[in-house]
């Protein structure tokens, strides 16, 4: 019998990502969009054909679910349920995903990361008991460490609406899985930077390997920042990706730090990525106040050491050279017109 698993922000990097993941696995997928969102299912769908050719067992289908709406999500989980008979793990991944916008955009920042925890999971507690939940909650809740490493136990410090809406969240998985009247599987993973093919060209990882690739092509001439003085800790998105999967196979609900335990600064993205194609970065960089944001969080490091003796979670599966590679290869081939695929990492590892 086909697990069920519900999946929030079907346009987003890791709904499409976990989709792949679970797909292999033999689930049934559900996908869900928001009506008033561009969505073409058949788009979305070819994403997953040869999954579903590889694993004839597993299904694929759309639900709509504007994670906004307490009734929207009612809805979604009650239509779910007739049509499938129970949902046995629950994904929400749909976010406002821009930390910079959230601060023009504070209240919807703060509903669709933060309330629509509660929206979900009071339907569950109301519809659904038995329902696995994971919740995608965000490094930047750390607000920034001069150096260190940031644990499940270090004390949080958001400094943008999104950060403060997934705070909110967080709190709203503890309380459903810590009260009597509802003791659900509830839990959250706190995934520092993560990025793959899918990661759209208004994140900097990909705006900087892919304005990389248009440079050598001649279709741009330079790389517009607000500027180099961030570090991060990144990982390939499918590693962590399995990780949510990881966490509702426990017994027992817990929440989880996932990062590789080191930090990349700016110019190391930017120099790594331009090097690939024998550019000198400095040639092209051009710094724009207007990027800046207004609370800036400068070093982001994870300590996974929890979720590597509980998970099996591998740090630096691949090294952050080979991650860039990745990610200029395929905007190379795509500005070139070759139309990349996606590529499962796990595959390309063994």
């Amino acid at each position: 019998m086909n697990n069920i698993a519900l999946i929030t922000g079907a346009n987003g990097m890791d709904a499409k990502t976990l989709t792949h993941f679970l797909l292999d696995k033999g689930y049934k997928v559900i996908l869900t969009y928001r009506r008033n969102s561009y969505f073409d299912e058949q788009l979305i769908k070819n994403h997953f054909i040869e999954d579903l050719k590889e694993n004839p067992s597993s299904k694929l289908e759309c639900e709509v679910c504007d994670v906004s709406c307490q009734n929207s999500v009612d809805e979604c989980i009650k239509s779910t349920l007739e049509k499938h008979s129970r949902i046995d793990e629950i994904y929400h991944l749909a976010a406002m995903s821009h930390v910079g916008n959230s601060f023009s955009q504070k209240d919807l920042s703060i509903n669709v990361n933060g309330q629509s925890h509660y929206y979900f999971l009071d339907a569950l507690k109301n519809y659904s008991s038995k329902t696995k939940y994971y919740g995608a909650m965000t490094s930047e809740l750390v607000g920034g460490m001069e150096d260190g490493s940031f644990n499940e136990n270090c004390k949080w410090n958001p400094k943008s609406p999104y950060a403060i809406g997934k705070a909110l969240g967080a709190r709203w998985i503890d309380f459903y899985r810590q009260s009597e009247d509802s003791k659900l599987f509830s839990c959250y993973g706190i995934l520092f930077n993560h990025s793959n093919f899918y990661r759209t060209l208004d994140f900097v990882v990909r705006k900087i390997t892919n304005t990389a690739a248009k440079i050598l092509l001649g279709k741009e001439s330079k790389l517009k920042l607000a500027h180099l003085d961030w570090a991060r800790d990144e990982h390939w998105s499918d590693f962590g990706c399995e990780m949510m999967w990881k966490m509702l196979q426990l017994n027992v609900p817990d929440n989880f730090v996932i990062g590789n335990g080191e930090t990349h600064w700016g110019e190391e993205y930017v120099d790594s990525a331009f090097k690939y194609f024998n550019l000198d970065w400095k040639k092209y960089i051009v710094f724009d106040k207007n990027l800046v944001r207004p609370n800036e969080v400068i070093r982001l490091q994870a300590d996974s050491k929890k979720a590597q003796q509980e998970l099996g979670w591998i740090p630096n599966r691949i090294s952050f050279k080979k991650h860039i590679e990745l990610l200029c290869d395929f905007d190379f081939k795509l500005e070139n017109g070759n139309n990349p695929k996606w590529t499962n990492i796990f595959n390309l590892k063994n």
